[in-house]
């Protein structure tokens, strides 16, 4: 259904784009800012779940927190390095990647904080008398919920797992 939705769209915006191309080449400017605002949306669609699936589990699971470490301001400055070249007329294609940057600074934001957390916590069950058989508090949580990188995102009756 996935694939069947996105060709369909593809083959949309193809045909729109061929048209305001050559029918009606005033109108460029007002579809490309259409089409940024849609990619911008359907990246929110895509961050939005991770999000809430990492806050709920507070935990990062599979994330990788380098990887985001450099993806986030990479974000930023290929931001910057389009709104240098097309200029604020452009912001619909430089914009995205502000929002995206932003979501996957909250990402990151929440990994950090996560692995602090959890990293303290140990440092305190090795200090303590009770650093024999606790396992990680997260890691307990996350188990006893039956929730692991495993659960998907998305459940029948919305978004985050149930």
């Amino acid at each position: 259904m996935v694939l069947s939705v996105s060709m369909a769209f593809f083959i949309a915006v193809f045909i729109a784009s061929v048209v305001f191309i050559y029918a009606q080449p005033e109108h460029l400017q007002g579809w490309a800012n259409f089409l940024g605002i849609t990619g911008t949306i359907l990246a929110s669609l895509q961050y939005l779940p991770q999000i809430w699936t990492t806050w709920k589990l507070q935990h990062v699971m599979s994330l990788s927190i380098p990887m985001m470490c450099i993806q986030t301001p990479g974000s930023f400055v290929w931001a910057a390095s389009l709104a240098a070249r097309v200029g604020p007329e452009g912001w619909s294609a430089w914009g995205l990647y502000c929002v995206t940057g932003c979501l996957q600074g909250v990402l990151l934001a929440m990994g950090i904080s996560f692995w602090l957390r959890d990293r303290r916590q140990v440092r305190y069950e090795s200090d303590s008398s009770l650093a024999g058989n606790r396992p990680n508090g997260h890691a307990a949580i996350c188990s006893e919920e039956g929730l692991n990188e495993q659960t998907p995102l998305l459940s029948d009756s919305g978004i985050g797992p149930e």
